[in-house]
């Protein structure tokens, strides 16, 4: 199940994304048969390329320019997508699904599409690997069926039973303009093939001031300021070539040397900052003391205090009698 997926924040309803492809809506078939599927993928591949080599910034064009047109390419080849974007707005509790049985349930909806390109990439890289599984010692556990799924295939790393290998078609334009360059936009996918080993291991980063001893071994380790704890990114690219060649020439050195222990994670900006000793105390001090002064009470001697008693009947309002008549209830 996916919490990413939200149409109000995929959809500008205020962009026209088939001019955006050089496109009108008429260009479409209008069936939903395997044919008018394919045929709906070849217009907007033919026309993602030609807009690529025209708005990629390596080419004069912007980024803004060329996140349009991958965004455009998702949209209109979504079935989902596509058709709340040709009703002009997305209502979350009236739009129903394709066949009109039932009303979508927005919390359960993922990133899957049966037929997409994200769809036919990402199952011919879970078969090849399926075709090598006895070599690279990976057990086939998890592909995509529904909507509720996201582009997501995973294996089992045979001798670790916890540990995953992960195929991901990632819908994210910003991810595909830093992972294409204009060698390469003429084969770039509008997503990203994504393969890793997710949350590979817990690791540090440290202060160089570890203490050693005589013989150059480490007594005391140095003062952890930072922590990490990533997926093992194995592979990252928009060209379905790439892929295909780390699966077959990489990928199973990489496992090696991930059982080795010899592959580790890069260590990446997001990574959280620890605090030192005096740092945990000064944090711990502020926080009892926040607690403690939740509810507080002060004690003041005062020797005037009872004086307020012998001024109440001085203070007590007056009422006048009404001279109205009164009311019979």
């Amino acid at each position: 199940m996916s919490n990413e997926f939200d149409p109000k924040k995929i959809i500008d309803f205020e962009k026209d994304y088939y001019e955006i492809l050089g496109l009108q809506k008429l260009d479409f078939p209008i069936g939903k048969s395997r044919a008018d599927v394919i045929k709906t993928s070849e217009i907007l591949e033919k026309a993602f390329r030609v807009k690529a080599r025209k708005c990629h910034p390596d080419f004069g064009g912007s980024n803004e320019a060329f996140l349009d047109i991958v965004r455009a390419r998702r949209i209109l080849e979504d079935p989902l997508l596509r058709k709340i974007y040709n009703q002009g707005f997305f209502e979350e509790y009236s739009f129903v699904s394709e066949d009109n049985s039932f009303k979508v349930d927005w919390a359960k909806i993922g990133t899957y599409r049966k037929g997409t390109p994200e769809d036919i990439i990402g199952f011919s890289l879970f078969l090849q690997l399926c075709d090598e599984k006895k070599d690279l010692e990976i057990v086939p556990a998890f592909f995509p069926t529904t909507n509720e799924h996201n582009y997501e295939w995973d294996f089992v790393i045979e001798g670790q039973e916890k540990t995953k290998l992960v195929i991901s078609i990632v819908n994210d334009e910003n991810e595909v303009l830093r992972l294409t360059s204009n060698e390469s936009v003429e084969k770039a996918l509008p997503f990203k093939i994504y393969i890793c080993i997710p949350k590979a291991n817990l690791f540090f980063v440290r202060e160089e001031n570890s203490i050693l001893t005589p013989e150059g071994k480490t007594l005391i380790n140095g003062n952890i300021t930072k922590a990490a704890y990533n997926d093992l990114d194995l592979l990252e690219t928009t060209n379905l070539e790439t892929a295909n060649n780390y699966i077959k020439n990489k990928l199973k050195a990489d496992l090696v040397k991930f059982h080795n222990g010899e592959l580790k994670p890069a260590i990446k900006s997001n990574q959280a900052k620890m605090m030192d000793s005096e740092e945990m105390k000064k944090y711990d001090k502020d926080k009892l003391s926040e607690i403690l002064n939740i509810r507080k009470f002060i004690f003041q001697d005062d020797e005037k205090s009872a004086e307020f008693l012998e001024n109440i009947d001085n203070k007590r309002p007056v009422f006048k009698k009404s001279t109205k008549p009164e009311l019979p209830f």
